[in-house]
């Protein structure tokens, strides 16, 4: 952590009756932004709920029988059950607003930036932060889940929502462990990544239901670039439905998966996404909120905080994909 910057100044008329020019703005070196969060949000898969102690997502996991017959046949009768829900509980983070009154008036200058509302936003930005790297990370006693959790490296065992991926199949997500250079050819403009990408794809598509996200680190997003302008092949994002399309003009695509890179993705993962079965569910009293300043009686200091309260939650992993040695 750097230290704060200091000044030496004499205090000279010239000096004394000048202020200081500020623009009222700050520059951000140290928050990432938040390509996964926001592609949720634009596809309205970031929903609002009012509450309880769990979110609930109902699942089918076992089909029905019936009976070919004529006449007078006798035909099954016997009950199937097949249906259940997973429960996921909702999780808590909350990042400190603390000003003292000294601090508060000190930053009333004419064209200042003031300082309460430069620490909401810095608190703000923390949460998100936060918020956005525990998507892609695992739980922990307290913490959400992330596609650690739903997306696993290995789903075989584990449980889920209350579910547990050993005993029931159709909740394990795909995944391959593949050792593969993405940039390596098979044969002429056929590349290795591309290959395996296409495999884990279809693992995860059914029919027109397919991924629509492909989310990877920086470097693996460096060599999607590469292999696809190296062919003359550029299929983007052209911003001319937003409401409809996950990435950013100028992103990449496959089939029908937008490509973009996250900083927070684990190395050498790749992410297959289908937005229909991938949740981030929000507390609306907690969603990203601000709670009212205290004042503490024996300072002359306040304290709020900016809250949330949610749960990244699915309804059906098998539709989803991760690759877990792409270099």
């Amino acid at each position: 952590m750097p230290n704060p910057t200091s000044t030496t100044e004499t205090w000279d008329a010239a000096w004394t009756l000048t202020m200081r020019k500020n623009r009222g703005r700050f520059s951000d070196i140290i928050f990432d932004e938040y390509p996964l969060l926001s592609a949720l949000r634009r596809r309205g898969k970031v929903e609002i709920e009012d509450g309880g102690k769990e979110f609930q997502e109902d699942v089918m996991y076992a089909k029905n029988s019936g009976t070919w017959f004529s006449g007078y046949d006798s035909v099954n009768q016997a009950a199937v059950s097949g249906i259940t829900a997973a429960f996921f509980p909702p999780r808590y983070f909350s990042v400190p607003v603390t000003i003292s009154m000294t601090e508060e008036v000190e930053s009333d200058a004419v064209g200042s930036k003031k300082l309460l509302a430069a620490k909401q936003e810095q608190s703000m930005l923390t949460v998100r932060d936060t918020i956005s790297a525990s998507m892609f990370g695992s739980a922990g006693s307290k913490e959400m889940l992330g596609l650690q959790d739903i997306v696993a490296d290995n789903p075989t065992s584990g449980t889920v929502g209350g579910i547990n991926r050993a005993n029931v199949t159709g909740w394990r997500n795909q995944y391959d462990t593949t050792a593969t250079t993405f940039l390596n050819m098979l044969s002429s403009n056929v590349f290795s990544g591309w290959d395996l990408v296409t495999q884990v794809y279809n693992n995860c598509s059914s029919g027109g239901d397919q991924p629509d996200i492909i989310v990877s680190p920086l470097d693996i997003q460096s060599d999607i670039e590469s292999s696809r302008m190296s062919v003359g092949y550029t299929n983007l994002v052209d911003g001319s439905s937003k409401s409809n399309q996950l990435g950013e003009p100028g992103d990449p695509k496959f089939k029908k998966a937008v490509c973009f890179s996250d900083r927070d993705v684990a190395a050498d993962h790749m992410y297959l996404l289908n937005t229909k079965w991938l949740k981030l569910k929000v507390m609306r009293r907690l969603n990203f909120a601000k709670t009212p300043f205290q004042q503490n009686t024996f300072q002359h200091a306040k304290v709020g905080h900016v809250v949330f309260g949610g749960q990244m939650t699915t309804s059906n992993p098998r539709r989803l994909g991760v690759i877990t040695a792409m270099t």
